[in-house]
């Protein structure tokens, strides 16, 4: 009988041992699903069940996790490592209230703890408590160097606006990890809102000496480039992203604006054109498009994106000035001198320092529309603005040549009209 009972024990034990293999086996192979079929033909556990709900957890069954979870957790309140699965679980799907409870309750646990520490320290910034996480933050960098809550508290520093503070922190995560590209781009970022051009380049350019090949990193650097008013240096740089297949807003935008500002419209053009096909939301981007089609032969182009503009916003004088005399000029090249004459007035009505308008439409009323009488009121005008001082400044000459070549042509039109009047 001894014997028989012994050989039962000892296949019970051999049956035991084979499940836990296979189940250790499974769990080696990441063959969760058959992991969890074993473990339901074991006899329910606290053991099984944590392992169970693990094996949950790892295929995204959060809701079947939650529930065992929350099983062991109320069974026992000091299961730290079902705590920790729990909030891991419950952020997992978003819940970050009840992650930050359960994160909350290990660390009470254990105040000293490293790990609870970051786990409760990721629920608050997840939830956007930037304040409190700014507080835990300080508080551990207080009693140890740990690089990865630097650039934490550059984040939450910009969620609060705290520009000076996020460049800072940034700054110091770099220097901790000079291969943080992802730093680096938030950084960037700082550095072009905040005009920091200088630094911007200066901090792409070191990246870029261990890694030439990031495209946001470069992007970033052609950008500074462009702001530094480099022009060259930036085409370079933002021409050679677009060979490698970029063809981002941002990069055909900058680039585009480098053509600009050295006066190759027909690249500017190019580019730009791009550009506003991936967002036409920019409103400089209509300006500085509509001027290049404009200078580039494409004046019609020009006229209705550069309206397009004007119907975009509620610009202040300048801004206007700017828009209505690029039209004119467009409508100049077209020889369609109607409409040139409205949006010079409309420029006058602007800008009223700006008489030239005055005298370019007396000239138009002259020598295109030929319109004497026109011309002769306009002209008028004009001279009526000269000042009664005389003016110090470098283009004084060529303003007062202006209005003595107004004032000669008044009397020509004059005696030209009162000779007409005297024809029978």
């Amino acid at each position: 009988m001894k014997k028989l009972i012994t050989g039962v024990l000892l296949c019970c034990s051999f049956f035991l041992q084979a499940q836990t293999s296979a189940i250790l086996n499974a769990l080696k192979n990441y063959d969760y699903e058959l992991a969890i079929k074993l473990i339901s033909k074991e006899k329910k556990s606290p053991e099984m069940d944590f392992q169970k709900a693990k094996c949950f957890k790892n295929i995204a069954r959060y809701t079947e996790a939650i529930a065992l979870l929350e099983g062991l957790v109320k069974q026992d309140a000091s299961n730290i490592a079902a705590i920790n699965e729990l909030a891991d679980s419950y952020q997992s799907i978003g819940s970050y209230k009840k992650s930050k409870f359960y994160h909350f309750m290990a660390l009470q646990s254990s105040p000293g703890n490293r790990f609870a520490q970051l786990n409760y320290l990721n629920s608050l910034y997840k939830l956007k408590d930037w304040n409190q996480s700014i507080k835990l933050a300080h508080s551990m960098l207080q009693k140890d160097t740990i690089p990865v809550l630097l650039p934490l508290l550059g984040d939450c520093f910009a969620q609060l606006s705290k520009l000076d503070s996020a460049m800072y922190y940034y700054e110091k995560g770099l220097d901790s990890n000079p291969e943080d590209f992802n730093t680096l781009g938030k950084l960037s970022k700082l550095y072009l809102q905040t005009e920091k051009y200088d630094d911007l380049v200066q901090q792409t350019n070191l990246y870029m000496q261990t890694d030439s090949t990031n495209q946001l990193i470069n992007q970033y650097n052609g950008i500074g480039y462009c702001m530094k008013k480099d022009f060259n240096r930036g085409i370079y740089r933002l021409n050679s992203l677009l060979q490698q297949g970029d063809s981002s807003f941002l990069t055909n935008y900058y680039l585009g604006a480098c053509y600009f500002a050295t006066e190759d419209y027909i690249m500017a053009y190019d580019q730009l054109t791009q550009a506003y096909r991936k967002d036409s939301s920019n409103l400089n981007l209509y300006y500085y498009l509509g001027k290049s089609a404009i200078f580039s032969g494409h004046q019609q182009k020009g006229i209705e994106v550069l309206n397009k503009g004007l119907s975009r916003l509620i610009p202040n004088d300048s801004i206007l000035f700017n828009y209505y005399y690029n039209i004119s000029q467009a409508y100049s090249r077209l020889f369609n001198h109607s409409e040139e004459i409205r949006y010079l007035k409309l420029c006058y009505k602007c800008d009223p320092d700006y008489r030239l308008s005055l005298y370019l439409i007396a000239g138009i009323y002259d020598n295109a529309l030929k319109k004497p009488e026109e011309a002769l009121s306009y002209y008028n005008q004009f001279v009526a603005t000269r000042p009664k001082t005389k003016s110090a400044s470098p283009n004084a000459t060529q303003v007062a040549s202006y209005y003595n070549a107004a004032e000669g042509r008044i009397q020509e039109l004059k005696q030209e009209l009162g000779e007409q009047k005297k024809k029978p």
